[in-house]
């Protein structure tokens, strides 16, 4: 799929399963197309792409019935109150009225949102907001959510409260991808994880295949004279893969792949007259998974 002669998806082939699944990658990834031609909003070039066996631009009733979104953008109309714009976006669902204004009073109180919800969205903090907008997309009961940065300008507690609640809704069995920004948050919540750059998929899989150590992949910090950190440093990145590196001052942090026998990395380090502080296994976080695809797909 092509913007004038932008590549926003290419060749893009995922198979996104039940639960909370992570949607990561940059700006300009291609991250909002791909959810936008989920919603059928867009329709690529070619290609084929199905919801639970439907074509989202052919089946448009059964996205409007079970499929939810809450954009990053601002959606709140200000002048309303939250329990009519929550009803609001379930008559556009295909809810009758009274069904509307009862399940727009359930959903605000799944949120926390109180007696609040009688006052003008205007009001509300960036917080609340986040909130009435993440009701009104679970508010006919979807089978599918998508988020877009719902934790975006909150504050810490919030961002807490508001993934909890992500988290609830995963736990009724439904398939939520949540794009963002926010590696920490994802690997706190998600069960899948999509990593996508330039419109191609850069990693896929559930998040504790991806985040599984290599028992050869280590961490070892170093300290010493920046001479010698120069230099060794050069001596292992031309003996084994160098996933990362970290300086600062007169102290080497490196993640590196090493399969020979650790003494050598010890000899190594005293040869260049550097004391090893420390020398580990290491423990994947999603910000390293992150950057690795990327080094490994750009």
């Amino acid at each position: 799929m092509k913007y004038h002669r932008v590549v926003a998806l290419d060749s893009l082939s995922v198979s996104l399963p039940s639960g909370i699944i992570g949607l990561l990658g940059p700006n300009g990834a291609g991250k909002s197309t791909l959810i936008k031609v989920l919603m059928g909003l867009k329709q690529p070039e070619k290609g084929r792409v199905t919801l639970d066996g439907m074509i989202p631009w052919k089946h448009t009733l059964y996205v409007r019935d079970g499929v939810g979104y809450m954009p990053e953008h601002d959606c709140l109309i200000e002048e309303m109150n939250a329990v009519s714009f929550v009803s609001y976006f379930g008559k556009i669902s295909g809810m009758e009225e009274e069904d509307a204004i009862w399940r727009a009073h359930e959903v605000l109180d799944f949120v926390d949102v109180g007696e609040e919800r009688y006052r003008k969205i205007g009001s509300y903090s960036k917080g609340m907001k986040q909130r009435v907008k993440l009701a009104q997309s679970i508010v006919h009961d979807p089978s599918i959510l998508m988020l877009d940065e719902p934790t975006e300008g909150m504050d810490p507690d919030g961002k807490e409260e508001m993934l909890n609640l992500i988290s609830l809704i995963g736990d009724t069995g439904k398939t939520i991808i949540v794009s963002s920004h926010q590696l920490h948050e994802i690997e706190k919540t998600a069960d899948h994880v999509v990593i996508i750059d330039k419109g191609r998929a850069l990693k896929t899989g559930p998040m504790q295949e991806i985040l599984k150590g290599d028992e050869k992949t280590l961490v070892i910090k170093v300290r010493g004279d920046q001479k010698d950190i120069k230099n060794f440093k050069a001596q292992i990145k031309s003996r084994c893969e160098v996933h990362r590196s970290d300086l600062r001052g007169d102290e080497l942090e490196i993640l590196l792949k090493w399969d020979k026998d650790s003494k050598e990395l010890f000899k190594l380090a005293l040869e260049n007259d550097l004391y090893v502080r420390s020398y580990k296994p290491h423990i994947r976080s999603l910000e390293d998974v992150f950057f690795m695809a990327f080094r490994r797909g750009n």
